[in-house]
């Protein structure tokens, strides 16, 4: 059944009511969900389908929604391609018809598995982390793109890489960076170092000599420096390549894998979508799913690539 998102003036986003997914799910039905039908937006011939996981948000009455954020929407129609949203009911089912995924960031229990720490706090898994799963293990058996953004890009890292994480930044890193601001009014960035001979410098469409970019930042949690994810036991399905650091603290920003068609970013790139390097992040997952919508598995990202 074809479903449409609309305009929610409350949390100044795109949504649909949780109540109407679970009502369709309850009777085995799947949901397609498209933008809505008033905005302008016509991707380009041929596109491919990029799915992304919708976050959720509660009014004040206390309906609950599935969303996705103004920046989310411009970042990904800058691209050109097809959009289908995916929810907690049935995202597996809705991902065997994308040639590609997003990941957003959002709030929400992790396995305790996934940190470094070795604590049991006993938090209790809900229905979103195992609607990430199930896009993320989709990916994985089809080859299929990805790109992670903040707590998106920690799932694909612990499910896929094996990579651990931090539970607290602020309380388990000397001397970290600022990775969160106190207040909504604080300027979201900090400085990142590029690592030379990866392929962020190609994605990103930046000369080999500039080392360090700006991005923003706001999550609590992250992934592990490099050299104590040489210590993790278990092979990873996925082998992923450190592709930038924080300049102060050496917490991973971005990594991934060229060849499967995986970037995972720590930022959020979105909130910084009138500076081309941000959105050339966004425009890689549609060059990957286009390869893949052609019967191709990814290849390496060359520079000055595009869809068009």
């Amino acid at each position: 059944m074809t479903l449409y998102l609309e305009y929610i003036n409350e949390f100044d986003s795109y949504g649909i009511k949780k109540e109407i997914i679970f009502d369709l799910a309850s009777k085995n039905k799947v949901a397609e969900i498209l933008l809505p039908e008033n905005l302008n937006y016509t991707p380009l011939k041929s596109a491919p389908r990029i799915g992304f996981l919708l976050g959720q948000d509660k009014s004040d009455d206390g309906k609950e929604y599935y969303t996705i954020s103004k920046n989310y929407l411009q970042a990904i129609m800058n691209t050109g391609v097809k959009i289908r949203f995916l929810d907690y009911e049935n995202p597996y089912k809705q991902m065997q018809n994308c040639h590609g995924a997003i990941l957003p960031g959002g709030v929400f229990n992790n396995p305790e598995s996934f940190y470094i720490d070795g604590k049991v706090l006993g938090d209790k898994i809900g229905k979103r982390y195992f609607a990430y799963r199930a896009v993320i293990t989709e990916a994985y058996k089809k080859h299929k793109p990805l790109l992670g953004i903040c707590a998106g890009a920690q799932m694909i890292g612990s499910l896929l890489a094996n990579m651990k994480m931090y539970r607290s930044v602020k309380d388990e890193v000397l001397h970290p960076a600022i990775h969160k601001p106190k207040e909504d009014t604080d300027v979201r960035v900090h400085q990142i170092k590029l690592i030379h001979n990866t392929p962020i410098f190609d994605i990103m469409g930046i000369k080999q000599q500039e080392n360090n970019v700006m991005i923003n930042s706001r999550h609590n949690q992250s992934m592990v420096q490099d050299v104590l994810q040489d210590y993790v036991v278990g092979t990873p399905k996925v082998k992923m390549e450190i592709y930038a650091i924080s300049e102060s603290d050496g917490i991973p920003e971005i990594w991934g894998n060229d060849k499967e068609g995986i970037l995972c970013v720590q930022g959020h790139p979105e909130d910084l979508i009138s500076d081309k390097k941000m959105q050339r992040l966004y425009d890689y997952i549609a060059v990957k799913a286009k390869k893949y919508q052609t019967n191709q598995r990814p290849k390496v990202f060359s520079k000055g690539e595009n869809i068009r």
